[in-house]
Protein backbone atom coordinates (compact mmCIF):
# COMPACT_ATOMS: atom_id res chain seq x y z
CA UNK A 1 0.00 0.00 0.00
CA UNK A 2 2.81 2.42 0.87
CA UNK A 3 4.43 1.75 -2.49
CA UNK A 4 1.17 2.49 -4.32
CA UNK A 5 0.83 5.79 -2.45
CA UNK A 6 4.43 6.80 -3.25
CA UNK A 7 3.93 5.92 -6.92
CA UNK A 8 0.68 7.90 -7.15
CA UNK A 9 2.09 10.97 -5.41
CA UNK A 10 5.24 11.23 -7.54
CA UNK A 11 3.23 10.54 -10.71
CA UNK A 12 0.92 13.46 -9.85
CA UNK A 13 3.84 15.77 -9.02
CA UNK A 14 5.53 14.89 -12.32
CA UNK A 15 2.33 15.63 -14.25
CA UNK A 16 1.88 18.99 -12.53
CA UNK A 17 5.53 19.95 -13.01
CA UNK A 18 5.66 18.50 -16.53
CA UNK A 19 9.00 17.06 -15.51
CA UNK A 20 10.76 15.11 -12.79
CA UNK A 21 9.07 14.79 -9.42
CA UNK A 22 12.49 14.33 -7.82
CA UNK A 23 15.51 16.56 -8.49
CA UNK A 24 13.83 18.38 -11.42
CA UNK A 25 16.43 21.17 -11.74
CA UNK A 26 19.65 19.64 -12.96
CA UNK A 27 22.08 19.36 -15.84
CA UNK A 28 23.29 16.31 -17.75
CA UNK A 29 27.07 16.27 -18.06
CA UNK A 30 29.79 14.01 -19.39
CA UNK A 31 32.62 12.75 -17.27
CA UNK A 32 35.63 10.46 -17.39
CA UNK A 33 35.57 7.79 -14.70
CA UNK A 34 38.92 6.21 -13.85
CA UNK A 35 37.96 2.90 -12.25
CA UNK A 36 40.37 1.61 -9.60
CA UNK A 37 38.13 -1.13 -8.17
CA UNK A 38 36.22 -3.87 -10.00
CA UNK A 39 33.21 -2.94 -7.87
CA UNK A 40 32.51 -0.16 -10.41
CA UNK A 41 33.24 -2.27 -13.49
CA UNK A 42 36.27 -2.84 -15.67
CA UNK A 43 39.41 -1.01 -14.55
CA UNK A 44 40.57 1.89 -16.69
CA UNK A 45 39.05 5.09 -18.09
CA UNK A 46 35.43 5.23 -19.23
CA UNK A 47 33.22 8.03 -20.52
CA UNK A 48 30.08 8.17 -18.38
CA UNK A 49 26.97 10.36 -18.06
CA UNK A 50 26.69 12.46 -14.90
CA UNK A 51 23.80 14.55 -13.62
CA UNK A 52 24.16 17.28 -10.97
CA UNK A 53 20.89 18.57 -9.57
CA UNK A 54 19.00 20.33 -6.78
CA UNK A 55 16.74 18.09 -4.70
CA UNK A 56 13.93 20.47 -3.76
CA UNK A 57 14.92 22.66 -6.71
CA UNK A 58 14.82 25.98 -4.90
CA UNK A 59 15.45 28.86 -7.34
CA UNK A 60 18.80 30.37 -8.21
CA UNK A 61 21.64 30.02 -5.73
CA UNK A 62 19.50 29.19 -2.69
CA UNK A 63 21.00 26.27 -0.69
CA UNK A 64 19.54 22.83 -1.37
CA UNK A 65 20.21 19.13 -0.92
CA UNK A 66 22.21 18.39 -4.08
CA UNK A 67 22.29 15.24 -6.16
CA UNK A 68 25.08 13.48 -8.05
CA UNK A 69 23.99 10.70 -10.40
CA UNK A 70 26.42 8.56 -12.41
CA UNK A 71 25.84 5.68 -14.81
CA UNK A 72 28.79 3.38 -14.21
CA UNK A 73 30.58 1.37 -16.93
CA UNK A 74 28.87 -1.82 -15.67
CA UNK A 75 25.42 -0.25 -16.25
CA UNK A 76 24.74 0.54 -12.59
CA UNK A 77 23.05 3.84 -11.74
CA UNK A 78 24.71 5.35 -8.68
CA UNK A 79 22.76 8.15 -6.97
CA UNK A 80 24.27 10.22 -4.16
CA UNK A 81 23.13 13.29 -2.23
CA UNK A 82 24.99 15.89 -0.20
CA UNK A 83 25.12 14.67 3.35
CA UNK A 84 26.72 12.33 5.86
CA UNK A 85 25.45 8.78 6.17
CA UNK A 86 21.64 8.75 6.06
CA UNK A 87 21.39 12.48 6.88
CA UNK A 88 20.93 14.82 3.86
CA UNK A 89 22.60 18.22 4.25
CA UNK A 90 21.81 21.35 2.15
CA UNK A 91 24.81 22.95 0.46
CA UNK A 92 25.58 26.31 -1.14
CA UNK A 93 27.84 24.89 -3.87
CA UNK A 94 28.25 21.73 -5.92
CA UNK A 95 31.77 21.15 -4.57
CA UNK A 96 31.36 22.42 -1.00
CA UNK A 97 30.96 19.02 0.68
CA UNK A 98 30.77 15.24 0.23
CA UNK A 99 27.98 13.29 -1.44
CA UNK A 100 26.77 9.97 -0.06
CA UNK A 101 24.34 7.18 -0.90
CA UNK A 102 21.83 7.90 1.85
CA UNK A 103 20.90 4.21 1.99
CA UNK A 104 23.44 1.47 2.48
CA UNK A 105 24.60 -0.54 -0.54
CA UNK A 106 25.56 -4.15 -0.97
CA UNK A 107 29.21 -3.80 -1.98
CA UNK A 108 30.36 -7.30 -2.82
CA UNK A 109 29.96 -9.33 0.37
CA UNK A 110 29.67 -6.27 2.62
CA UNK A 111 27.30 -3.37 3.22
CA UNK A 112 28.57 0.18 2.99
CA UNK A 113 27.74 3.69 1.89
CA UNK A 114 29.45 5.02 -1.20
CA UNK A 115 30.85 8.54 -0.83
CA UNK A 116 32.01 11.05 -3.47
CA UNK A 117 34.40 13.68 -2.15
CA UNK A 118 34.99 16.76 -4.33
CA UNK A 119 38.55 17.79 -5.03
CA UNK A 120 39.52 21.29 -3.93
CA UNK A 121 39.53 23.79 -6.75
CA UNK A 122 37.14 26.63 -6.05
CA UNK A 123 33.51 27.20 -5.25
CA UNK A 124 30.88 26.13 -7.81
CA UNK A 125 27.50 27.96 -7.56
CA UNK A 126 24.55 25.77 -6.66
CA UNK A 127 22.50 26.89 -9.68
CA UNK A 128 22.52 24.09 -12.34
CA UNK A 129 22.12 26.71 -15.08
CA UNK A 130 25.66 27.94 -14.32
CA UNK A 131 27.33 24.53 -14.76
CA UNK A 132 28.07 24.86 -18.53
CA UNK A 133 29.93 28.10 -17.88
CA UNK A 134 31.88 26.58 -15.00
CA UNK A 135 32.89 23.53 -17.08
CA UNK A 136 34.05 25.81 -19.91
CA UNK A 137 36.69 27.11 -17.47
CA UNK A 138 37.64 24.00 -15.50
CA UNK A 139 36.75 20.39 -14.72
CA UNK A 140 35.05 19.16 -11.55
CA UNK A 141 36.74 16.20 -9.87
CA UNK A 142 35.26 13.76 -7.36
CA UNK A 143 36.89 10.79 -5.61
CA UNK A 144 34.69 7.76 -4.91
CA UNK A 145 35.05 5.64 -1.79
CA UNK A 146 33.29 2.68 -0.16
CA UNK A 147 34.41 2.96 3.45
CA UNK A 148 38.22 2.95 3.32
CA UNK A 149 38.23 1.31 -0.14
CA UNK A 150 39.14 3.70 -2.94
CA UNK A 151 36.93 3.09 -5.99
CA UNK A 152 37.97 5.66 -8.55
CA UNK A 153 38.19 9.23 -9.81
CA UNK A 154 35.39 11.04 -11.63
CA UNK A 155 36.36 14.05 -13.76
CA UNK A 156 33.31 15.96 -15.02
CA UNK A 157 34.31 17.99 -18.07
CA UNK A 158 31.48 18.63 -20.57
CA UNK A 159 27.91 19.95 -20.38
CA UNK A 160 25.50 18.01 -22.60
CA UNK A 161 23.26 20.92 -23.55
CA UNK A 162 19.70 20.02 -24.57
CA UNK A 163 19.94 16.44 -23.27
CA UNK A 164 18.67 14.59 -20.24
CA UNK A 165 18.73 11.04 -18.89
CA UNK A 166 16.60 9.03 -16.48
CA UNK A 167 18.39 7.15 -13.68
CA UNK A 168 17.08 4.40 -11.40
CA UNK A 169 19.46 2.76 -8.87
CA UNK A 170 17.09 -0.17 -8.30
CA UNK A 171 16.40 -1.21 -11.89
CA UNK A 172 19.91 -0.45 -13.13
CA UNK A 173 21.91 -2.47 -10.60
CA UNK A 174 23.91 -5.68 -10.31
CA UNK A 175 23.92 -8.22 -7.46
CA UNK A 176 27.33 -7.14 -6.11
CA UNK A 177 26.45 -3.41 -6.18
CA UNK A 178 22.85 -2.53 -5.31
CA UNK A 179 20.82 -0.70 -2.64
CA UNK A 180 20.31 -2.84 0.46
CA UNK A 181 17.89 -0.76 2.57
CA UNK A 182 14.38 -2.02 3.32
CA UNK A 183 13.03 1.36 2.23
CA UNK A 184 14.11 0.74 -1.37
CA UNK A 185 10.62 -0.58 -2.23
CA UNK A 186 9.20 2.88 -1.55
CA UNK A 187 12.06 4.55 -3.36
CA UNK A 188 11.58 2.35 -6.42
CA UNK A 189 7.85 3.10 -6.50
CA UNK A 190 8.60 6.84 -6.31
CA UNK A 191 11.01 6.65 -9.26
CA UNK A 192 8.51 4.64 -11.28
CA UNK A 193 5.70 7.12 -10.56
CA UNK A 194 7.90 10.04 -11.62
CA UNK A 195 8.71 8.31 -14.93
CA UNK A 196 5.05 7.51 -15.55
CA UNK A 197 3.99 11.10 -14.86
CA UNK A 198 6.35 12.56 -17.44
CA UNK A 199 6.29 9.54 -19.81
CA UNK A 200 10.03 9.05 -19.59
CA UNK A 201 11.94 6.03 -20.85
CA UNK A 202 14.49 4.48 -18.54
CA UNK A 203 17.76 4.00 -20.40
CA UNK A 204 20.01 1.09 -19.56
CA UNK A 205 23.71 0.46 -19.87
CA UNK A 206 25.19 2.13 -22.92
CA UNK A 207 21.93 3.74 -24.10
CA UNK A 208 22.74 7.09 -22.54
CA UNK A 209 23.85 8.62 -25.83
CA UNK A 210 20.24 8.30 -27.02
CA UNK A 211 18.95 10.58 -24.26
CA UNK A 212 15.98 12.73 -25.10
CA UNK A 213 15.95 16.52 -25.44
CA UNK A 214 15.00 18.62 -22.45
CA UNK A 215 11.76 20.59 -22.70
Amino acid sequence: MAGKVARAVTRLVAVVRRGRALHPRGHLLQGTLTVKSELLGERGEHEVPVRLSKGVSLPGRLPDVLGLAVRLPNGVDLLLSTGYGFLPVPRRGFTSGPYSTLASYRCGSRRCRIVARPEAGGWVPVDPAELPGVLARRDLVFHLWAGVRYLGRLRVHTALVGQDLTFDPLVNSVPHLCPASRLQVLRGAAYEGSRQGRRAKLGRGGEWRESRSVK
